[in-house]
């Protein structure tokens, strides 16, 4: 539940940013974020590439399994942990939403159509992950509960990677997947996770950062319609941004 809770913050945060330019266009935060916010993104979501995205992430979860048992096995003896310690708290730290939700904050101030982007990667990501761990509920490899697949940790933190790379290109997207990358791996050498988990939390993290860049893309591809007052009369002009 942390991490929903996380999610509806950055909402509710972005309408706070809109205080000034009411760009929910008089309607209510709930269904502003409904229909200008999350419908647009799961419809954008299942395109070819999309589907692909989960098809691929399906078949890496399924040989990921293959390995579960033995990298378990190899992590329960202390010594022989990839991580120590300190350093998987701060991979667990990294992916607790908060840094992720910190950077969709100030995106939404500098730079709001990108955060809103964000915002709604970590919001679906997070509503998904917590459903999926529900009816999934595989128990952890500490048997610590039952909410194991898929991570929530690695598919936030893959769907704010996939944000700042589709916003700002590989040169801030190749550093955000090596973070992600290194959140994952601490999970899974703490036997908080089993290896698949973390490779399906990847694809869906991915997937919506992905769905959720493409409808910025899309608004700002967009025409943008106004009024143009000359002195023969009045007429319309639309103008592109690319």
């Amino acid at each position: 539940m942390k991490n929903l809770f996380f999610a509806f913050t950055v909402f509710l945060a972005s309408s706070v940013s809109y205080a000034f330019d009411d760009l929910t266009g008089g309607k209510d935060l709930f269904t502003w974020g409904w229909e200008d916010q999350i419908q647009p993104t799961i419809n954008r979501s299942y395109d070819t590439k999309g589907l692909s995205i989960l098809a691929a992430g399906a078949a890496s979860t399924a040989m990921a399994h293959q390995y579960d048992d033995t990298v378990r096995r190899h992590n329960d003896d202390i010594n022989r942990r990839i991580f120590d310690r300190d350093t998987t708290d701060l991979g667990g730290y990294l992916g607790s939403g908060g840094p992720g939700i910190a950077i969709a904050l100030a995106q939404l101030f500098w730079d709001t159509e990108n955060g809103l982007a964000h915002s709604r990667a970590i919001a679906l990501t997070a509503a998904n992950h917590i459903t999926l761990a529900a009816i999934i509920h595989r128990e952890r490899p500490n048997k610590r509960d039952s909410l194991s697949m898929p991570s929530g940790h690695a598919s936030s933190s893959f769907a704010t990677a996939t944000s700042l790379a589709y916003a700002y290109g590989w040169q801030v997207g190749v550093p955000a997947y090596l973070v992600a990358g290194f959140i994952a791996a601490t999970r899974v050498s703490e036997n908080i996770h089993w290896t698949s988990d973390v490779v399906a939390a990847a694809a869906l993290g991915i997937y919506w950062g992905r769905a959720s860049s493409l409808v910025a893309e899309d608004r700002k591809n967009s025409p943008q319609v106004m009024p143009t007052f000359t002195h023969e009369g009045a007429m319309l002009t639309a103008t592109w941004d690319f």
